[in-house]
């Protein structure tokens, strides 16, 4: 996986609570040097990930004179405190980055290991840190679900917090960070580190960060539980029939997107190479077998219906079966 970092400021009403502070780490503000706001979607779930990482510089303001302030009234609630915290903890690290020249370095998550690295350009580990899963916020279904709700990575996750649901519905990419950000102060983390895939974002609790490594090397574990993992969720949802066609469709593009973007990034070089990109054309050729709603559609004879029709529902399982087949061989 790679990742990105956690926020860094106030929030304002309509917008997501802190943009990242340094590429993958805390959690949404004003100006963070991360990522790239989407717009936030329907509901879905997980996949792997890896982005080059920004951090933020920026040389700090001089310190300014204190301000006496009469008035009484509340600055702000417990949720913009929470991001306050939490977006100078992500400050925080991108300074350290910086310090250390990893700020612009890519990064990698190994969470079978609890292992966050930032990776020179020729491959060297610069800096480190351990890592556990928080939570993931499923960019298509919008299905935010806690690391002990997650089957295949609970292991490499924290607890359950008492008070918290493990799993959400129609959970926005502002109330995804807040999740994150109350689930990283219940168990102690250091720092918030978001890990974005073209399928989902993955919240790390990033703890004892070190800039001078046990191990110069770094090797991503194999991608066959991930891939395994995803293909299930989306051929249940096509058999329960419990999402209209255009999200199955978006539910097939986004994981044959994820498995291209894993290719060129995490797996570069590897074996793994040619299966993931064999793969994500697979997923993308099946989500264009379900017709969308348009007048070229209509005139070639094609039903459109909000629903998968039952022979193409079949034909979507049986093809999804085959690649789980494939891949179970290498599990």
């Amino acid at each position: 996986m790679s990742s990105r970092a956690m926020p860094r400021g106030a929030m304002k009403a309509g917008t997501p609570p802190v943009e990242r502070a340094a590429e993958g780490t805390a959690p949404p503000r004003k100006r963070a040097a991360e990522q790239a706001r989407p717009a936030p979607k329907r509901r879905a779930r997980g996949g792997e990930v890896g982005e080059v990482s920004e951090v933020d510089d920026e040389a700090p303001a001089p310190p300014r004179p204190p301000e006496l302030d009469w008035d009484d009234s509340p600055t702000g609630g417990a949720a913009a405190a929470l991001a306050r915290r939490w977006a100078a903890r992500g400050e925080e690290l991108s300074r350290m980055l910086a310090a250390y020249g990893a700020s612009l370095h890519e990064h990698r998550a190994d969470l079978k290991e609890g292992r966050f690295v930032w990776l020179a350009p020729g491959g060297r580990v610069s800096a480190e840190a351990s890592a556990r899963l928080l939570c993931s916020w499923s960019r298509a279904t919008s299905v935010l679900a806690m690391a002990w709700a997650d089957p295949l990575l609970y292991a490499a996750g924290i607890g359950p917090i008492d008070g918290m649901p493990a799993e959400q519905d129609d959970v926005d990419e502002e109330a995804a960070w807040q999740a994150a950000m109350a689930a990283a102060d219940a168990c102690g983390a250091a720092y918030l580190y978001r890990v974005a895939t073209p399928q989902a974002w993955y919240f790390l609790a990033l703890d004892a960060p070190t800039f001078s490594p046990e191990r110069d090397s770094f090797h991503p574990g194999a991608p066959v539980g991930l891939v395994l993992r995803a293909i299930a969720e989306v051929r249940e949802a096509i058999a329960s029939r419990a999402e209209p066609a255009d999200v199955v469709r978006d539910r097939l593009c986004a994981l044959g997107d994820s498995l291209f973007h894993q290719a060129r990034y995490a797996y570069r070089e590897t074996d793994w190479v040619a299966r993931l990109d064999r793969t994500g054309t697979c997923l993308t050729h099946l989500a264009k077998r379900i017709p969308r709603v348009s007048f070229s559609a209509i005139a070639a004879g094609q039903r459109v219906d909000e629903w998968l029709e039952r022979d193409l529902a079949v034909e979507l399982i049986d093809a999804l079966s085959l690649i789980e087949d494939e891949w179970s061989l290498f599990g």
